[in-house]
């Protein structure tokens, strides 16, 4: 019995010690001002640019646009620049058949002070691996458009047997794949290389 009324005596005593601190917690609220929700800010307009009169489409897309400037934003609609470009085989632009055919003009240098270099027709036989035929390059159709220095010494040592060349080494970037399957013809094209039959084995 004395147990009972000692803790229902505690219980009061703790009650006791409490009620201040939850007076004090009940002022601090009321004290405090409720808070207000910011007002949403008014959505923000953009407004959008008139179109550009330079980038509308041609009325007729067959037509070549008068060459003039800006270069750049006329004469960059591939279906209308190269409707009349000669294709190869498998459907891809052929430049240096372009080159020949004199659709293309291109200079040998941007500097007007600088002496044009003429074509250099001389083809290097590559034997290629297995029953493929063998590769022949031909400077004509790239020194129509390219310097020596383009490929020499950088790229091609200019000494026979001095270039291992490999179809994995080009497909990653050396060799002839530092132009083909990036800004020449594709690779996947191999007829426009491999073009030389293997000669038969004297018996």
């Amino acid at each position: 019995m004395e147990k009972q009324s000692f803790s229902k005596q505690w219980a009061v005593l703790v009650v006791i010690a409490l009620f201040p601190v939850f007076l004090y917690a009940c002022a601090q609220m009321q004290a405090k001002p409720p808070e207000v929700a910011a007002p949403l800010e008014a959505p923000v307009e953009v407004a959008l640019a008139a179109p550009d009169p330079a980038l509308e489409l041609y009325e007729d897309p067959t037509s070549l646009p008068e060459p003039g400037p800006p270069f750049a934003l006329h004469n960059r609609n591939p279906e209308v620049v190269l409707k009349d470009f000669p294709l190869d085989a498998v459907q891809n632009e052929d430049w240096v058949k372009a080159l020949l055919d004199k659709k293309i003009h291109p200079l040998g240098s941007l500097d007007p002070n600088k002496r044009e270099m003429p074509p250099l027709d001389f083809n290097v036989d590559i034997p290629a691996v297995g029953s493929m035929p063998d590769v022949v390059f031909p400077h004509k159709a790239h020194t129509l458009w390219l310097q020596c220095s383009n490929c020499h010494p950088g790229i091609f040592a200019m000494r026979k047997g001095a270039n291992p060349i490999s179809m994995v080494k080009i497909v990653n970037g050396e060799f002839c794949g530092k132009c083909h399957g990036r800004v020449a013809f594709p690779l996947a094209n191999c007829t426009r290389c491999h073009v030389k039959p293997k000669e038969a084995a004297a018996p």
